[in-house]
């Protein structure tokens, strides 16, 4: 295995390296989804499937989605004068990556951290995963403000919209629809389980949320096709309603609705009581799973741009 390990860190570089210096726009977005992909196997290798799961789905999944979207606004893809490699550019990044290596080689035995309070509490966290543990009870803080900040970037992106074209995606033929009308339900039924599942094992509303994303931008995709319209009304609207977008602020109301909870049960704020943590935990991953899927669609999908 460690010939594997081995293979993939020298891919990684090499795919860096590429995605950096490629003259073609269209290729270093490709080249961008390979490497979340083979970051979530370092992940996979380093025995950390949330990690894995998240990369895939959000690093390279909807990550790449949002950069094929930006490409397609721009108007040249192509460097006129594409940069070559300059070793002493890579030297520098190259000695402190080798610098870090050798540190972590020379440790005689890791730190202990604090996997064993996470464990000795894991019993009244209200879920029997760690990583849900930390993320939505003794970090509940650091979830709620990627929730912020997932709204900050749609409120950057909402102020760079109006003067956007989105030329969108035309396929011809029926193979996207029906891929489409097969997928879609499957990624609700799939998302709907990884978000159970998260208080069990690997998984969780970051995960569920960019499934649930996945589904509502094939939609979108498919309306585009199978209607020509422009702008394509119905996802886009439902997206962007009035009233949906208070799901857009679920998941952040949810979690300092339960903090405030917390406060008054006399446990202070973020903390929940330990015979209800594990239902305040699920209101939160059902709030933050919607929150986080309507965003990243929105994302996608755009408002207030001119559809062509």
């Amino acid at each position: 295995m460690i010939i594997l390990d081995l293979l993939l860190a020298i891919t990684v570089i090499l795919v860096a390296i590429r995605c950096l210096y490629t003259p073609n726009l269209a290729e270093s977005v490709v080249l961008f989804i390979v490497f979340g992909l083979l970051i979530a196997l370092i992940w996979v290798r380093l025995q950390a499937p949330d990690a894995a799961l998240a990369e895939v789905a959000i690093g390279a999944g909807l990550a790449g989605a949002l950069l094929l979207a930006t490409l397609s606004q721009l108007q040249h893809t192509q460097d006129d004068q594409p940069k070559p490699i300059v070793l002493w550019s890579l030297s520098i990044p190259l000695l402190l990556g080798g610098a870090l290596a050798l540190s972590l080689m020379s440790l005689v035995q890791p730190a202990p951290g604090l996997s064993d309070m996470v464990v000795t509490n894991l019993s009244a966290s209200g879920v029997e995963h760690r990583v849900t543990a930390v993320l939505l009870n003794y970090r509940a803080w650091d979830t709620a403000l990627e929730l912020a900040v997932l709204m900050w970037a749609w409120a950057a992106q909402r102020a760079l919209g109006p003067s956007l074209s989105w030329h969108g995606v035309r396929l011809q033929g029926q193979v996207l629809v029906y891929f489409t009308r097969l997928l879609v339900p499957l990624l609700a039924l799939v998302g709907g389980y990884v978000l159970w599942q998260g208080a069990y094992a690997p998984g969780g509303a970051f995960q569920a949320g960019a499934l649930l994303a996945a589904a509502l931008i094939l939609a979108f995709l498919v309306q585009q096709t199978e209607l020509g319209q422009s702008p394509p009304a119905f996802i886009t609207g439902f997206i962007h309603n009035g009233w949906i977008k208070v799901l857009w602020l679920g998941g952040l109301l949810a979690f300092f609705g339960v903090g405030l909870v917390g406060l008054l049960a006399g446990f202070g704020f973020m903390g929940y009581p330990p015979a209800y943590a594990g239902q305040l935990i699920l209101i939160i991953e059902i709030a933050a799973t919607l929150s986080i899927a309507l965003i990243l669609a929105a994302l996608f999908t755009g408002e207030g741009r001119r559809y062509e």
